[in-house]
């Protein structure tokens, strides 16, 4: 017996897509709330954050190329926004916090010329 195909293929694939999002969307500001609580940038680099950046501003781009061909600009696109301020702000986070904590190491006379 075959169960009856209630979605189509397309709507399916929006669907995870939307979803997959919604997850990252959800794990950034954890991230970036956590790093402001603890003052810290650990467990990953900012070159790994780049490239999360630039996958999202991909996929963004990859919907606005959609509407250059006759179609409407479609919703998931706010989410990659949404998903690339996130990153954003985890990215000035990571500048910002490694640099405090770079700081501190320096001797007194060169904390004033390193700021």
């Amino acid at each position: 017996m075959t169960l009856p195909i209630i979605v189509d293929a397309a709507t399916t694939a929006v669907l995870l897509e939307a979803l997959m999002l919604a997850c990252f969307g959800l794990a950034l500001p954890i991230a970036n709330l956590r790093m402001l609580r603890t003052g810290r940038a650990e467990g990953k680099g900012v070159a790994f954050t780049m490239i999360i950046l630039c996958g999202y501003l991909a996929g963004a781009a990859a919907k606005v190329a959609l509407v250059g061909n006759g179609a409407q600009l479609p919703p998931l696109f706010w989410l990659y926004l949404v998903n690339v301020a996130s990153v954003g702000v985890n990215l000035a986070l990571q500048w910002h916090f490694s640099r405090s904590a770079i700081a501190p190491t320096l001797p007194i006379c060169a904390r004033a010329t390193a700021s």
